[in-house]
């Protein structure tokens, strides 16, 4: 009996540990965010100083001359020049077409490799560099304030996994946080595939650092220099979900390894929430342990009352997060009823690729895979590029076309 009972003494220490230890990364994770989006809040904008003709875009791909031409074709007339950036030969109306050599080597990889050998090969006259993830619709866009980088907001939409789809609503939930980002010394991240950056900036930072998330490195690098800025441009840019869970969770893992591993370029403070903030992504993997005490009599938890005040806490910001994300889709309400039904599964798939980056980092940058627009079944997309205004049921309307769409990596 004695053996019994040190051994679940120790069992409850050690789940104590765990609990209140992954609780407390939860916690502080959470408490930052709301400080940040509701002390800090929304940095203002300058206004717009730099037309389209002081833009040029240029889209990165290794081949999707498919996805790609959608991406051309969404695109609002009157930007200085529209550049594809390709590893293989393509064509795309519309756009001039630059081909990567094979034999062009630098410490870049991939995508990275491609942004820098245009950098030292196209020669540019405008200002502004807007760079596009190959899936990126932008249907409009002012202009530009003047600021050393311009973020644009993201919007994915659902390309085939209703629970990917699902995962970036919660995620965009969260990261309406961007729109603070200009206020901190160093943005806590990027999103590449809407990203405009001052010709004589890039020139200076340059793209050839070896990481899998070529637009934080960069970022990271550029904001060692206190003079740099940046402003966020509450423009959708939309491109396409994972289409499936697997394409989800090494996405993420790659996001969350390249952001550990560029971890050094920043200064301590910001070094040590970052690394926090993707441990909280992390163990929200492990999190449904955390109701243990809840549904057991086997486990007990020290501050048992505090505890479950905690986790209500946390419970009430998952569930936020999620209508955040809602809210800022726009989305029918059946879809806010799915998210909620399902919100806890959700969030779990969604951390399994950064836990396993916590253990188990990646150093190859994988390509999401993407299908064409006229596969996606969102009415937005096809509206703007297939031609149908009508107001059917998305999920309906995919329906009638090819059911197995060819994908692109």
């Amino acid at each position: 009996m004695v053996g019994i009972g040190l051994y679940g003494l120790a069992w409850d220490s050690a789940y104590t540990l765990f609990a209140w230890t992954t609780l407390g990364i939860f916690f502080v994770a959470t408490v930052f965010w709301l400080f940040e989006v509701l002390v800090l809040s929304r940095a203002p904008r300058g206004p717009v100083e730099h037309g389209l003709e002081d833009i040029e875009v240029r889209v990165v791909t290794v081949d999707a001359a498919a996805v790609v031409q959608g991406t051309v074709n969404a695109l609002p007339e009157g930007f200085a020049a529209v550049r594809v950036v390709a590893e293989r030969d393509i064509d795309v109306a519309g756009a001039d077409v630059r081909n990567v050599p094979a034999s062009f080597s630098c410490a870049a990889t991939r995508k990275g490799r491609a942004l820098e050998w245009a950098r030292r090969n196209v020669a540019s006259t405008a200002p502004y560099v807007l760079y596009l993830d190959e899936d990126t619709i932008l249907r409009e866009c002012p202009g530009l304030p003047d600021a050393d980088v311009v973020q644009l907001s993201e919007q994915p939409v659902r390309s085939g996994s209703w629970v990917a789809y699902l995962a970036e609503i919660f995620r965009m939930g969260f990261q309406i946080e961007q729109a603070v980002f200009p206020r901190f010394r160093y943005p806590l991240y990027a999103w590449g595939g809407g990203f405009a950056v001052r010709r004589d900036l890039e020139d200076r930072v340059t793209w050839d650092a070896e990481t899998v998330t070529e637009d934080t490195n960069f970022l990271w690098r550029a904001f060692q220099d206190p003079d740099v800025d940046l402003q966020f441009l509450n423009v959708r840019a939309m491109n396409q979900a994972p289409p499936s869970v697997r394409e989800m969770v090494h996405q993420r893992r790659r996001w969350i390894s390249g952001a550990a591993a560029d971890s050094h370029l920043l200064p301590l403070r910001y070094r040590l929430l970052s690394l926090l903030r993707n441990a909280a992504w992390g163990l929200v993997f492990v999190s449904p342990a955390l109701a243990l005490p809840f549904v057991t009599p086997l486990s007990i938890v020290a501050f048992p009352v505090v505890y479950g005040y905690t986790v209500a806490f946390q419970l009430v910001g998952l569930f936020g997060w999620a209508f955040l994300g809602y809210w800022y889709y726009g989305e029918r309400v059946r879809v806010l009823a799915a998210l909620f039904l399902t919100i806890p599964v959700v969030a779990v798939v969604h951390a399994v690729g950064a836990f396993w980056a916590i253990f188990s980092p990646t150093t190859n940058f994988r390509v999401t895979e993407k299908v064409a627009p006229e596969y996606i079944p969102d009415p937005r997309i096809d509206a703007e590029l297939v031609g149908d205004e009508s107001d059917d049921d998305p999920d309906d309307r995919a329906q009638e076309q090819v059911v197995e769409p060819p994908r692109t990596q």
